[in-house]
């Protein structure tokens, strides 16, 4: 059973999903921007160039998951600075 929920999975993009509203999505192991001017850039690369993203869209009419997902992105983001 279990290897059938895999491919289940698999074939419907699942495993791709970032965040419930689909806001972010994975790319070859990488959290990108699923819409906007930004779609298909690394998360990570556009909070560090246009730091005040972050802020739009914490700001903005997004649900809360989203925003959880991108704090944890920032947040890992800025940890692995240090």
């Amino acid at each position: 059973m279990g290897a059938n929920v895999e491919a289940i999975v698999k074939f419907t993009g699942e495993d791709q999903i970032v965040d419930f509203a689909r806001r972010f999505v994975m790319e070859n192991g990488v959290e990108v921007f699923n819409f906007g001017k930004h779609k298909g850039k690394p998360v990570t690369l556009v909070l560090k160039q246009e730091p005040q993203y972050y802020d739009w869209m914490m700001k903005g009419d997004f649900p809360l998951h989203t925003k959880q997902k991108l704090t944890e992105i920032l947040n890992r983001t800025l940890l692995k600075k240090n």
